[in-house]
């Protein structure tokens, strides 16, 4: 019997290249592992709640960090029924619709998933956000018309490195009480003939700037001042990559959808 879950498909844009590059390069084959592992489900449930400072005095104590951190996200999601599948350079991700809190703090996962593969790695992401029906099994099946309504805005509206979210979704996220205090990780996006949303939201590389800007992450002052760096280190970088693909009009203006998105970022007034 198909449940209704938030479903999420994400495609690592430009994956095959990576691949490729972690033949001859040991470490980058490591760190993707390491990133891509992060994303199971039992992982996502340690890291999805809470971004702890990890920079004990010593190993021992830091350990001590990271198993509390864990201990707080799962107790927090042990009804919350999230499920991840990999598969080649796609991962989707699920959660039923029971507790708000739970579906809000996974978006805010995959914000700051598209900020960790950014700033370590120049990687992006593009995907999808839909509600409906779902059939979602962990290291099993997974069919259902939330999948191929997910997979299908990834693939025709997208377009760019961003994630879109359909009208239901966009409905859940609005209408939550955590919304005010995650505005800035969303931003409104008007819809399109090629698939039927009226009323969608969007996240990208800038609203992810927002959102750690206007959020708690930027009250530590080294992680503000991590942020603000890589900030300014992504005009650089898009700037960089817009010029070595003048002759490729659509990566170049994936790259250039980002840099005019930087433009927006929201610093914050205090």
């Amino acid at each position: 019997m198909y449940e209704t879950r938030i479903t999420i498909f994400i495609d690592i844009l430009g994956f095959r290249n990576i691949i490729k590059q972690t033949e001859s390069n040991q470490t980058l084959q490591q760190k993707i592992f390491e990133v891509l592992n992060s994303m199971t489900t039992e992982n996502l449930q340690n890291e999805m709640f809470a971004e702890l400072n990890l920079k004990g005095d010593g190993d021992e104590e830091r350990k001590k960090l990271k198993e509390s951190q864990a201990s707080f996200s799962k107790t927090l999601l042990s009804k919350s029924s999230i499920i991840t599948t990999h598969f080649s350079d796609s991962i989707v991700l699920s959660i039923n619709l029971e507790i708000d809190m739970y579906a809000m703090s996974l978006f805010e996962y995959i914000g700051r998933l598209i900020y960790r593969l950014w700033k370590d790695f120049h990687i992006l992401i593009r995907g999808g956000v839909a509600v409906e029906g779902l059939i979602h099994e962990n290291n099993g099946v997974l069919f259902g018309p939330a999948m191929v309504k997910a997979y299908d805005i990834e693939t025709n509206l997208a377009n760019f490195p961003r994630i879109i979210f359909d009208d239901l979704s966009h409905n859940i996220v609005k209408n939550s009480p955590f919304y005010p205090a995650m505005k800035h990780l969303f931003k409104d996006f008007s819809g399109s003939n090629k698939i039927e949303i009226k009323k969608g939201l969007e996240i990208n590389l800038a609203t992810v700037f927002s959102h750690l800007l206007n959020s708690h992450f930027s009250f530590h002052p080294l992680k503000k001042q991590e942020i603000l760096e890589t900030i300014e280190n992504s005009k650089i970088q898009l700037a960089k990559l817009i010029e070595e693909n003048t002759a490729n009009e659509r990566v170049r203006s994936k790259y250039q959808y980002l840099k005019d998105e930087l433009e927006n970022v929201k610093y914050p007034t205090y």
